[in-house]
């Protein structure tokens, strides 16, 4: 039945408009689709690990899945661990489920929320927004970038139509888009690039492209907030898989150079003609 319904893009409209099931039931549909991403990620594992292969045994590039693990670990770094947690797990799934997949439901006020939302997000990058925050503080640059994105959602609110009647074919092109730039946009997790094979970062992205397309279905099948909740639970599962195998790699290498010490102490021969160092 999953299945059947998740392979129907053309048909997540429909699925909003049907009788509401219970609690359970929608936990139900949500745990069934995570088990679905959980098999997708481990029979599709030769397909993500094959473009590293290529890169880093054929094209002789460093390995971009190792940039990816570089730039968790500076993230951590910079704000800590417990606000690593609650950026990965809470606050970014709800920005960017409220970018991606709060306006399909076609309405107005929720096109003009996503859109100002994903202003808001992105103009951290813009260098303007970077020069505003270095010279007036953060605080009072947020500020700004707040009032800014409130006067552009009211623009919007002001000039986009109040329907959209699309035909299914506009829609499902429209979820298409949407899961497809879901999943690009991830791409930014392996910067700073090898931009002479950037055309390979979206085989990269494999798994937050079918992640899109999951999240999509949930928020169709259940609603909102329940799309929300299971992209929580895949960020929440993934960060803790992620670190806890980062700690063994950091107990290795912190080792090694004891281990390295010791052995050369063994190694080199001691001369009982020279003097002793203080």
């Amino acid at each position: 039945m999953i299945l059947q319904e998740l392979s129907s893009i053309s048909g997540y409209p429909d699925l909003a408009l049907k009788k509401s099931s219970s609690f359970i039931e929608k936990l139900s549909v949500l745990l069934k689709t995570y088990g679905l991403i959980f098999l997708f990620l481990l029979f599709a594992a030769p397909l993500i690990l094959l473009p590293e292969y290529f890169v880093t045994h054929v094209l002789h590039y460093s390995s971009i899945r190792e940039q990816n693990n570089v730039t968790f670990e500076h993230l951590i770094k910079k704000i800590g661990y417990l606000t690593a947690v609650l950026y990965i797990c809470l606050i970014g799934p709800l920005l960017e489920e409220t970018i991606f997949r709060l306006p399909l439901s076609f309405k107005k006020v929720h096109i003009a929320l996503g859109l100002a939302v994903a202003i808001f997000l992105f103009s951290s990058a813009v260098p303007i927004a970077r020069n505003l925050t270095a010279s007036i503080g953060l605080g009072y640059a947020l500020l700004i970038r707040l009032a800014i994105v409130g006067l552009i959602y009211l623009l919007i609110i002001k000039l986009l139509p109040a329907e959209f009647l699309l035909s299914p074919s506009r829609k499902k092109a429209w979820i298409i888009i949407s899961i497809c730039l879901f999943g690009l946009i991830h791409i930014s997790n392996y910067s700073p690039f090898h931009w002479a094979i950037i055309w390979i970062y979206p085989f990269y992205v494999l798994p937050q492209l079918f992640m899109g397309w999951a999240l999509s279905y949930i928020r169709f099948k259940n609603g909102f907030i329940w799309g929300v909740a299971l992209h929580c639970l895949i960020n929440s599962v993934s960060m803790g898989l992620g670190y806890s195998q980062s700690q063994p790699d950091k107990i290795q290498h912190k080792e090694k150079p004891i281990i390295k010490k010791v052995d050369s102490v063994i190694k080199t021969p001691i001369s009982p003609v020279s003097p002793p160092h203080s």
